[in-house]
């Protein structure tokens, strides 16, 4: 298939053409910095697909949207952004997909196959073996098939998500009755909270027989308490840490396998609810990936994969914006490959980040860096 890149930042435009052109089955025939050239292209190749990023000068994607749809009515437009999904769709338009910056290998991954669902007719689609799977980093979500993208499951009430959540966290071991109430209903009366467990557990058994399938995954009563069995499905942390532990040590032979398995992480253990009772494995994982994100990064600079490397420290900052040691290694890529203003902007990034968060400056190390580099460059 036929594509066409339109992003003002060109190593966000390098990244995607890169993690495009390993793929046998796209042709990227053209990458623009501007909006409007790209559309020009559009309206004479009619590419089968654009990914599009939404914030930038001029013609902003939202609005260069509007006119592929115009000019090009058969191109799938795919945003790359930094914007929220849910902001995004609030504009009503028909784009294919959302994909946050920086975009993975696994989650470009993703939205390629269901571009292809989309074109191909199901009857032609090869059925893979069944590979369900629990998604618990970044958000919480179900993928039931491997040819599909993962769902939000649906659940009544706040309480009852947090009630799956917490027994998908304890899975296969049963959790005292007494422990969920403190848990959830820690205000009501023991007659009242009782009640309210009995009630959830069964709306919650009701939901994941109709979202999952029938007996797919059981809560069963067990010694005064529940007990939650997983069955045939996956923990995506847990193999993810699994490929992590069974790595190879890193090399010009395993560095692709490494970068993969970095990509792999999707976002912090229940990140997207930040349960308390989460957080010692929220952090556990967090510092398992960070740390090798980190030392991926410095073999790229080592080979001279400087692009390589700011994809990857960009990426622990989005997490981590005050973290320093992640800013310096930015302020120094980017000293080494002549850009001077991001520079700036990380290190004023840098003094915001630590202010807001716990109202200091950044350490001697990042000071003497900096102001030794601007007496030499400004």
């Amino acid at each position: 298939m036929r594509v066409i890149l339109v992003d003002d930042e060109y190593l966000a435009l390098s990244r995607l053409n890169k993690l495009l052109l390993e793929r046998e089955d796209c042709e990227v025939i053209g990458s623009f910095l501007t909006a409007q050239e790209a559309i020009d292209q559009i309206e004479i190749h009619l590419p089968e697909i654009v990914f599009m990023d939404v914030q930038m000068p001029g013609m902003n994607g939202i609005e260069a949207t509007e006119r592929i749809h115009e000019v090009s009515p058969g191109t799938e437009v795919i945003f790359t952004t930094a914007y929220n999904e849910h902001a995004l769709t609030a504009y009503g338009l028909e784009v294919l997909d959302y994909i946050m910056k920086p975009v993975t290998r696994d989650r470009l991954e993703k939205t390629m196959k269901m571009y292809q669902r989309r074109t191909v007719p199901a009857n032609l689609n090869v059925a893979e073996g069944p590979s369900m799977i629990m998604r618990c980093l970044g958000m919480l979500q179900v993928q039931l098939h491997p040819n599909e993208l993962p769902k939000h499951m649906k659940f009544r009430t706040t309480k009852i998500r947090e009630l799956f959540a917490y027994l998908l966290h304890h899975r296969n071991k049963p959790i005292k009755r007494d422990t969920l109430l403190e848990l959830l209903w820690p205000e009501l009366d023991e007659r009242r909270g009782i009640s309210n467990l009995h009630s959830g557990i069964h709306r919650l058994r009701s939901m994941m027989n109709e979202f999952m399938g029938e007996d797919k995954m059981v809560i069963r009563y067990q010694q005064f308490g529940y007990l939650l069995e997983t069955g045939e499905f996956r923990i995506d942390a847990e193999e993810w840490e699994s490929r992590l532990n069974r790595l190879s040590l890193l090399s010009s032979s395993t560095v692709a396998e490494h970068r993969q398995t970095s990509d792999q992480y999707e976002g912090k253990y229940y990140g997207e609810d930040d349960y308390v009772w989460a957080e010692l494995e929220r952090q556990r994982l967090h510092a398992l990936w960070r740390n090798h994100a980190m030392q991926l990064a410095q073999y790229y600079i080592e080979v001279g994969q400087n692009a390589e490397a700011l994809t990857l420290y960009h990426r622990v900052q989005q997490f981590e914006p005050s973290l320093e040691q992640v800013g310096l290694a930015l302020m120094k890529i980017y000293d080494r490959l002549g850009n001077k203003d991001p520079v700036i902007a990380q290190y004023n990034q840098l003094v915001t980040a630590l202010e807001q968060e716990a109202g200091i400056r950044p350490g001697l190390e990042v000071e003497l860096w900096y102001q030794q580099w601007k007496q030499s460059n400004i």
